[in-house]
């Protein structure tokens, strides 16, 4: 059933928005090379991944290999991999060796794990912005080079923008109920935008293509760095303060409990949720 779902609104979609869909693709290799880079990752450091999904919600295709299963489900919003003993009381299930937990992993090991998912996308971008510039006619270091730059370009913007949205969020919450009177200190991209931005890039052609999808790439890998829970930054910060309280303290018996976050977490993905509405309206807003 949710195959066919998902089918439909893939048709749908591709009769109504054409570029919807090539966001999609692009969207899909961030988020797949993304978890795979944890997946990886997490195996070399000794742990147990049991799922790796593309979206999230009822599977719509799925297979095992080993003892990971590996799929797609229905909401097409990210993905994940499934590693256990993410906490320290978590219960475990059959089949699932305490060995093989992110708990029992060295903390060099967890670093590693958390840190993987968002250095794929940044070198993804690395190499997708060389071989824009290669197909400009550079030579490949004048291409490598000017791709490390443009990574660093598009770091320090999202960077500038997440700051100026937080630091002035009086003035853009403003701006989103009164739009004639007050401008916005900073816009995002909606889903639509992007969807709109992706058809012009692909129509330009594959410089265009890769440079945008370069762009995407560093920007999921930006925000997921941020040092709050739920994301990466605030998993490998976790690891990395419950390493040095260890050493600090001398006890190898230290260790954080991250459900202590969980009120921070619910704000961080509120946040992210509050800016993608808001982004959303201001963008139909334009539209209509």
């Amino acid at each position: 059933m949710w195959g066919g779902i998902t089918v439909a609104s893939l048709a749908i979609l591709g009769l109504l928005a054409p570029s919807g869909l090539w966001l999609l693709l692009f969207i899909g290799i961030i988020v797949i090379t993304h978890e795979a880079g944890h997946l990886f990752a997490a195996r070399r450091a000794g742990m147990q991944p049991t799922e790796f999904y593309w979206g999230f919600g009822p599977e719509v295709v799925g297979f095992d290999i080993g003892d990971c299963r590996y799929g797609l489900k229905a909401v097409f919003l990210g993905g994940y991999v499934k590693l256990w003993g993410m906490t320290p009381s978590a219960v475990l299930p059959a089949g699932v060796r305490e060995s093989g937990t992110y708990r029992a992993a060295t903390h060099g090991g967890r670093l590693k794990t958390i840190l993987a998912g968002p250095f794929v996308n940044l070198a993804s971008a690395v190499l997708a912005f060389t071989a824009a510039n290669l197909l400009k006619g550079q030579s490949w270091g004048v291409a490598f080079e000017g791709g490390l730059d443009n990574v660093w370009i598009v770091l320090s913007a999202t960077a500038d923008a997440l700051w100026l949205w937080v630091s002035n969020i009086g003035t853009y919450v403003g701006a989103v109920f009164r739009p004639d009177s007050i401008e916005a200190p900073v816009r995002f991209m909606s889903p639509v935008s992007q969807a709109q931005y992706t058809g012009q890039q692909v129509e330009s052609g594959l410089v265009g293509s890769l440079q945008w999808f370069a762009i995407l790439s560093c920007a999921i890998g930006a925000v997921n760095l941020l040092p709050l829970p739920p994301l990466d930054g605030g998993h490998a910060l976790v690891a990395a303060s419950e390493k040095v309280a260890q050493v600090v303290k001398k006890s190898n018996t230290i260790r954080f409990d991250v459900r202590r976050l969980e009120p921070v977490a619910y704000v961080t993905v509120a946040a992210l949720v509050l800016l993608s509405a808001s982004a959303l309206v201001m963008d139909l807003r334009d539209v209509l």
